[in-house]
This record gives C-alpha cells, sequence and structure tokens, in this order.
C-alpha cells in the first residue's frame, strides 16, 4: 500500500501547543541521497528533494524515511512520522 506525503508541509507543534508547517524535503532528501546505502535510499532522496508538492511512497520508503530521522529530535522526529502515515491510496 502507498501513501501520499507531504515533506514540505510537515506539521509541528511549539512549545505552546500552536501548529505550524515546516519543509524538511530538503534535509530528508539530501540525507538519504548523501548518506544512502543503497541505489533505492539515493533515489528516494533525490525525489524527495526535488518533490513539489506529495510524494507516493511504500512502506519500505517510509522506513527509510524513518531511519533518516532517526537522530531528529523527539518533536521532529515525530511530527515527520505522522506525516508517513496519511490517507493512503491504492
Amino acid at each position: 500500500m502507498k501513501v501520499k506525503v507531504n515533506l514540505k508541509q510537515v506539521v509541528i507543534k511549539d512549545i505552546e501547543g500552536n501548529e505550524m508547517k515546516a519543509d524538511f524535503s530538503k534535509q530528508i532528501g539530501n540525507y538519504l541521497y548523501m548518506q544512502g546505502q543503497d541505489i533505492e535510499e539515493c533515489e528516494l532522496g533525490k525525489k524527495i528533494y526535488f518533490a513539489e508538492g506529495e510524494v507516493e511512497m511504500d512502506e519500505k520508503e517510509c522506513e527509510m524515511v524513518r531511519r533518516a530521522v532517526s537522530g531528529y529530535s523527539y518533536i521532529a522526529r515525530t511530527a515527520v512520522s505522522k506525516s508517513l502515515s496519511p490517507e493512503k491510496t491504492e
């Protein structure tokens, strides 16, 4: 199953609970491309980096992103993780 993910508009909450949108597409895309352990990770990095909006990803690709953000702060990591679980497509 695939999901549509927009890493340019990840919803993140500040300390007061106010929602804001953060763009993680360049950071995550560049990380996957430069640190990728295989061609799939490098290609996913390019796909994310150059996307103008939503990117369709399968569960394997979502897991690659989760690993890429594992060193992020709890708040950022959680926000990105939530963005990987939006409306599913076939």
